[in-house]
């Protein structure tokens, strides 16, 4: 069965990417409108990326990196025209007047989003904690963990053993909301220098990898944001925290949030 392979929702006169690989491998991208909008989709057999046939291939990871590469590829090539909504990948239609459909009865939704992300673009600041020099350094943040410190410092050997333990449990309950603190003033450094749109992404919500923090800038801001990056740099140094600064993206945290 025929369909459409969908990577993203733009204007009208959004003009169609160049040179980039298709999800299929091919050069084939179609523009498919309804004024004001336009999708721009592939033709692709259905069947190829139903639930059952990605349950089949769930342990290639090498059509799995394809299938991610291209897409990114497409959207990236994309944004370098203009404002988009970004999609997920495997974002599927039946048919070209099914998608059409879709444009009709959203269109006041994504016709918002494109307002909103008019002339930005999406950069990620990833901050790392090294996790000895941030161990040694939650001491110093955290009242009751320097109380803990002080006391071992003038106790008798016995009595410091068991606070050294204490002090090993109360410095991995603190960990977490130190770090998030870490995060806040981040991102209130962001919003103060920038006046943009944050949104921060924890440990849990990531699963595990470092806290983000995706800020949506004006596309003439990019010198701003790495001067950012290198005053934070400096000012987190001591505690073992590093920021990686990655973009630019197409608007994927900012497309799906509420405006």
């Amino acid at each position: 069965m025929q369909g459409f392979w969908v990577y993203a929702i733009a204007r009208a006169a959004h003009p169609r990417p160049q040179h980039v690989e298709a999800i299929d491998g091919s050069a084939h991208i179609d523009a498919i409108e309804e004024p004001p909008l336009v999708a721009f989709a592939t033709p692709v057999e259905l069947t190829d990326y139903a639930q059952q046939a990605i349950d089949a291939r769930a342990g290639d990871l090498e059509w799995l990196g394809a299938i991610g590469y291209r897409h990114a590829g497409v959207m990236q090539a994309l944004a370098r025209g203009g404002s988009i909504v970004p999609l997920r990948a495997f974002t599927l239609f039946g048919s070209a007047a099914l998608l059409q459909d879709d444009l009709r009865a959203h269109g006041d939704r994504y016709t918002k989003i494109l307002d909103r992300v008019d002339g930005k673009q999406e950069w990620t600041l990833r901050v790392e904690f090294d996790p000895q020099r941030w161990s040694e350094a939650l001491i110093h943040r955290v009242e009751p963990l320097r109380d803990l410190q002080q006391q071992i410092d003038t106790a008798a050997a016995g009595r410091a053993y068991l606070l050294r333990k204490k002090l090993d449990d109360e410095r991995k309950r603190a960990s977490k909301s130190a770090e998030e603190q870490v995060v806040a003033e981040i991102e209130r450094a962001v919003l103060d220098k920038l006046a943009c749109e944050t949104v921060a992404e924890t440990r849990e919500r990531r699963e595990g990898a470092f806290p983000q923090i995706n800020v949506l800038i004006n596309r003439d801001e990019e010198s701003l944001l790495h001067e950012l990056r290198a005053d934070l740099l400096q000012r987190y140094e001591a505690e073992g925290i590093t920021l990686a600064l990655t973009g630019p993206w197409p608007p994927y945290t900012f497309a799906s949030a509420a405006p």
